[in-house]
Order: C-alpha cells, then sequence, then structure tokens
C-alpha cells in the first residue's frame, strides 16, 4: 500500500493581487505546496483556522485589519499559535520589524527582495522542523 504524503499549506493574506499571484505561482511550481488566499486580515484569521496551514505570509498593511494585529491574534489561537508566519511587507522601519519580531513573527522581509530570496526563506521555514 502507498501513502501518499500531504501536501504542505501555505496561507497567503495580502490584499495586493500582484505579489499575491507570483508568490502563489512560485510556491506551487518550485515549493509543491497547496496555496489558500486571503485578500484582508478577517479573511485571513478565518482561513487560517479552517486550513491550519504550515506557513502563513502575511502582509502588514491591509485593509481592515493590520497585519501586526491579525500577527498578535494568530499567536493566541490554539491552532495557530505554533505556525510559521513570515511577515513580507514594504515596511522597513527598524521599530516594525522589532514589533512584529515581539509578537511572535518567525520571519520579516521586505517586498523589495527578490523572489529568489523569498522562495529560499520560504523553502528554509516550510522544513525547518524547529518552527513547528
Amino acid at each position: 500500500m502507498f501513502f501518499i504524503a500531504n501536501k504542505k499549506k501555505v496561507l497567503i493574506i495580502d490584499d495586493n493581487p500582484s505579489p499575491q499571484r507570483l508568490l502563489h505561482i512560485r510556491l506551487k511550481i518550485h515549493h509543491n505546496v497547496k496555496v489558500i488566499k486571503a485578500m484582508d486580515g478577517k479573511n485571513g484569521l478565518i482561513q487560517a483556522n479552517v486550513h491550519n496551514p504550515d506557513l502563513i505570509i502575511l502582509e502588514w498593511t491591509l485593509p481592515d485589519i493590520q497585519g501586526i494585529e491579525v500577527l498578535e491574534r494568530l499567536r493566541c489561537e490554539r491552532k495557530t499559535k505554533n505556525t510559521s508566519i513570515l511577515i513580507l511587507t514594504g515596511r522597513n522601519k527598524p521599530g516594525n520589524i522589532e514589533d512584529a519580531f515581539n509578537l511572535g513573527a518567525d520571519a520579516y522581509l521586505t517586498k523589495m527582495v527578490s523572489l529568489l530570496i523569498s522562495g529560499k526563506k520560504i523553502d528554509e521555514m516550510l522544513n525547518s522542523p524547529s518552527l513547528h
């Protein structure tokens, strides 16, 4: 009997369809993962609880709930308190980065990084047993 391993799941919470689409394509092709998308914080929180992803890629600036608040809520939820969370945002001030790590982000990249660098970080996070 053969057992098929379940694909890892990545939730992208970003209201900008362009980077969301690029990440989706990269994740499916290079990482062979199931991608779940949310365009705002409220829907992101719902999707996180429904799908229990292995990794959440979270934008800071969202139309309803700011990503930093979404991060805080995710860390309080039983299902997502240990989920790996990558903040991928245009915000690059040291105070923002510090706040994200203080609230439980596992990694922080600015959107100015190339897809190659973000892909390497995503691969590292998906395959790191210490973050789960």
